[in-house]
């Protein structure tokens, strides 16, 4: 069955912000969905929910046939039953545990060979071979980065989801490591979805783009057709292009 994501969901926050996540991913042929925005129009918010790692008080999220949550039928699968991969923006690594032991964390329940396997695929894949027995704190920026991703993905996701992957590093190494981003997405057999408020990372690794603001969506289409013809003012200012 195709991969197809749609949710239309309502999330209200104390103070009175309320964040509408009304969003497709499409199925069939893999695409990386840019979720883009400025920053506290919603986008973090919209990514935890389709995790499951916040609860929405209205609405629903269908993935693959399946029903991951439904606000009226009580159903609200956790992100592990929605066989999900998360990168935070701030990566989340143990700083206890070295390169090998983060990326094995969410294979307990494999048999040690599987799982040994499973993990020097990634580490392989990942060119992280050199630092494997290293700690969080002692890898550059793009090290972490790269070890986070490999996290996400060696337990076999339906799903990949990024909440503004390249944001924790400085600018100059920032644009170094997104065309390197870029083909490590592409050479996923699954749906992604990435978060960013920045620009040239929306137009280089979106193939279709959605832009938000205001905590809604207000454009969502491939990322050619929204840069080229944006819906209104709010979305041509948050690209930086001229509105039709």
């Amino acid at each position: 069955m195709a991969r197809t994501l749609t949710a239309d969901f309502i999330k209200h926050y104390e103070g009175g912000a309320v964040i509408h996540g009304g969003v497709r991913l499409p199925g069939g042929a893999h695409s990386v969905t840019v979720l883009f925005g400025p920053s506290g129009c919603g986008k973090t918010t919209v990514l935890r929910c389709l995790a499951g790692l916040e609860r929405p008080e209205r609405g629903v999220i269908h993935f693959g046939g399946e029903t991951w949550f439904d606000a009226e039928a009580g159903v609200c699968l956790t992100p592990q039953q929605r066989g999900i991969g998360f990168v935070f923006q701030d990566y989340a690594l143990f700083p206890h545990l070295d390169v090998t032991a983060n990326i094995a964390y969410g294979l307990t329940k494999l048999d040690k060979a599987e799982r040994q396997a499973r993990v020097e695929a990634v580490i392989t894949r990942y060119d992280l071979s050199g630092v494997a027995q290293q700690f969080p704190r002692q890898l550059s920026g793009g090290q972490q980065q790269r070890v986070a991703l490999a996290r996400a993905v060696v337990c076999r996701p339906r799903l990949l989801l990024l909440d503004e992957p390249l944001s924790a590093l400085d600018t100059a190494l920032r644009e170094d490591l997104r065309t390197g981003l870029c083909q490590q997405l592409r050479e996923l057999d699954i749906p992604v979805m990435l978060v960013t408020h920045d620009r040239a990372e929306a137009r280089l690794l979106g193939d279709q783009l959605v832009v938000m603001h205001g905590g809604k969506v207000q454009q969502a289409g491939s990322a050619e057709e929204v840069f080229t013809r944006p819906a209104n003012a709010e979305v041509a200012r948050a690209l930086g292009v001229a509105s039709g």
